[in-house]
């Protein structure tokens, strides 16, 4: 069940972790993920290194399965939809548009990030609104980049952080992770073919962590 996934709340309103590298918006009926990169591994072959195809197909998959969990109204995409024009191949340009046209019901946010300029955008699915920054219920804004902006919240991507967590001895394991702070959250990466980056919480954060179809949290 929903409600017995990990939560945070943040100025009256709900978060929940999910398994599939995303996060509901309780009040918003709202899907927020960050990240994804879709045709990465495409950009890869176009530079004649081989990598395997199928990320596409996976995270689509799992972003399916997120919709259906919480039967949310609105995705938005925190930034980094597309990862380059080189990789933005016919095929993985159709499957995310036969994606969407598949829930005709929905609303769907790109907040533009990096990635998305330097692949041209997504004109070529019109139901996808794009937008630099969103602000709700004038306490949210939502962005790409991880900058602060006095009076709000922010969420955003970009980063695609990660944690190291260390046991008795010399073991430790490094994770995806999602960085609740005093002002900011910055998402776990979506896209599975993308790499991490070490934050250190400070005392206060909360990181959460979705792995292998699971999510769960620690409070510093």
């Amino acid at each position: 069940m929903i409600n017995d996934l990990p939560q945070i709340k943040i100025k009256d309103s709900t978060f929940i972790a999910l398994p599939q590298k995303a996060f509901f918006w309780v009040e918003e009926f709202t899907l927020l993920l960050s990240d994804i990169h879709f045709g990465k591994t495409a950009t890869f072959r176009a530079a004649g290194i081989a990598i395997p195809e199928g990320s596409t197909t996976d995270d689509l998959k799992r972003l399916s399965d997120a919709v259906e969990l919480t039967n949310a109204k609105k995705i938005i995409f925190l930034g980094d939809l597309i990862h380059h024009r080189t990789g933005k191949t016919r095929l993985i340009t159709e499957q995310l548009k036969n994606w969407i046209e598949e829930r005709p019901d929905k609303e769907f946010i790109l907040i533009t990030g990096n990635h998305d300029k330097s692949s041209d955008g997504i004109s070529e699915i019109p139901q996808i609104k794009v937008v630099d920054e969103l602000i709700i219920r004038n306490k949210f804004l939502l962005r790409h980049h991880p900058e602060s902006q006095k009076g709000f919240f922010v969420i955003c991507g970009h980063l695609h952080p990660a944690v190291r967590l260390r046991g008795t001895g010399h073991d430790s394991l490094r994770l995806a992770c999602t960085h609740f702070s005093k002002n900011m959250a910055v998402l776990q990466a979506f896209g599975s073919f993308t790499g991490t980056s070490i934050v250190r919480p400070e005392p206060g954060d909360t990181v959460f962590m979705a792995h292998d179809g699971e999510v769960f949290s620690i409070k510093y």
